[in-house]
């Protein structure tokens, strides 16, 4: 009797281990765009119909998980309006590049419920990094294949030195010769100081340079995409992924995203930014495209001459 007591415990015992491990071995899907942009990769998972021995199982759980992959891969944006989906009927060559990356999805795991005799199996595509997404599309991105309609890019107009030079030399000139100066002339003095008036500082003249940018878009519905810019409001780019150096652009693509202004910060610290510049958003341009003021503009430039941060894509967008 105690042998039988023993072995039931043990058979018990068995049960609820497995059961635990189940249990225990729980995924989380990563559909959202937002979220998809944020963490870095997609992730689903495939669910097969019960009454299945284990590979068909399985089998069927994978099918079922590629499928979805796919679904929520065209979904995304390529820029503006344009998703995966578009880019993919438009032209052959996104259309042969999204084809050839779906086959490097991997497996995050997979189980089988003996119970149920049900498989369900976890399945991942990377956006960022080695083999992922921005890595397989960087040649058509550098080549202007996925957006061909391209504006001018933004630059401000920086009082030179020697400027102030023919100012001074005006005031310094004796008294009778400016009663003889008509009108029109001292127009001529005055006009141009209004053409050449500096928006910000020379990049010498900084003293601290911001080395990250926030662009806060939360008044607008703005959306990650694989391509999103900064546009001023007379839409001249200030920032794109021509901007942003390849090895970068393959880790980071065009920025972070986030609804948290602390994980902004953070996100950026990651990358190496001290001292990062928050900016309003005054408007958007086909929901991927973020515009903001001349001057803010003209601060970005003068300040990314010292740090570099466009070029290292030290870029978070603010969502709401």
């Amino acid at each position: 009797m105690r042998k039988i007591l023993l072995l039931v415990s043990f058979i018990a015992g068995l049960f609820f281990l497995v059961a635990g491990a189940w249990a225990e071995d729980v995924w989380e899907s990563v559909k959202d765009p937002v979220k998809v942009f944020e963490e870095g990769y997609i992730q689903v998972i495939g669910i097969s119909e019960e009454g299945q021995s284990r590979y068909a199982a399985l089998r069927a759980a994978t099918v079922v998980a590629q499928r979805d992959l796919l679904e929520i891969l065209q979904g995304l944006r390529l820029y503006g309006e344009t998703t995966i989906k578009n880019g993919m009927l438009q032209s052959d060559e996104i259309r042969t590049t999204i084809e050839g990356f779906l086959k490097g999805a991997v497996k995050c795991g997979e189980k089988y419920n003996r119970d149920s005799r049900h498989g369900e199996v976890c399945m991942r595509l990377y956006i960022r990094g080695k083999g992922g997404l921005y890595d397989v599309i960087l040649p058509l991105i550098k080549e202007n294949k996925l957006d061909p309609v391209k504006k001018a890019y933004y630059e401000p107009k920086l009082i030179p030195k020697v400027i102030s030079e023919p100012t001074t030399q005006v005031q310094k000139e004796p008294e009778p010769v400016q009663q003889q100066v008509t009108e029109p002339v001292q127009q001529q003095v005055t006009k141009p100081v209004e053409v050449v008036k500096p928006q910000v500082a020379p990049p010498s003249e900084i003293v601290k340079s911001f080395d990250g940018l926030i662009i806060d878009v939360r008044d607008f519905q703005f959306r990650p995409a694989l391509v999103n810019t900064i546009l001023t409001e007379n839409e001249e780019i200030v920032f794109d992924p021509a901007k942003i150096l390849s090895s970068v652009l393959v880790e980071r693509g065009c920025g972070g995203f986030t609804t948290d202004p602390g994980k902004a910060e953070a996100l950026l610290e990651s990358w190496g930014s001290k001292n990062p510049l928050t900016l309003k958003c005054i408007g958007v341009v086909k929901m991927t495209n973020a515009k903001i003021s001349v001057d803010d503009a003209a601060a970005i430039y003068v300040h990314d001459k010292n740090s570099h941060l466009l070029a290292q894509a030290k870029v978070v967008f603010l969502l709401k």
